[in-house]
């Protein structure tokens, strides 16, 4: 298995496939432990733990797609196309880049996006203050 930095490098494709054989070696120690046949119990903790940093990587793409879209400039220009959306994470800047090209390869925004923000903690704060912007820069084509 891949440490976190490797998995955020792999696209999407590769880390479902991961995941499936990950899911399958999981229900397979399941069932070998059930039998009484299993001799490494800790590799149960490790595929757990396996899984749910391949979950992360493709729901925090997913959520970096999401805030992106919700941008006005990004929507505005996303509007009556057909496009796709790629994300990948920035060590540099610890972000998330989000591209968006259209059906001719042809790019149509670039958006980064800071997960990491904190929303605001209670109620008061939340309705007082405008929501947190987790959009950090936005170049549309």
């Amino acid at each position: 298995m891949a440490n976190i930095v490797e998995l955020r490098g792999m696209n999407t494709a590769d880390i479902q496939s991961l995941l499936e054989d990950a899911r399958e070696e999981m229900f397979n120690l399941r069932f070998q432990k059930a039998q009484g046949s299993l001799e490494d119990t800790a590799r149960i903790r490790k595929v757990r733990r396996e899984i749910g940093q391949l979950n992360e990587v493709l729901r925090k793409r997913e959520w970096a797609i999401s805030e992106a879209t919700k941008e006005a400039d990004v929507a505005i220009a996303l509007k009556d196309k057909e496009w796709a959306a790629t994300s990948s994470y920035n060590y540099e800047d610890g972000v998330w880049k989000v591209r968006f090209v259209d059906s001719n390869d042809k790019e149509i925004a670039s958006v980064s996006v800071d997960l990491n923000k904190k929303r605001r903690r209670t109620r008061r704060e939340r309705g007082a203050i405008a929501p947190v912007q987790k959009v950090v820069d936005i170049e549309v084509a």
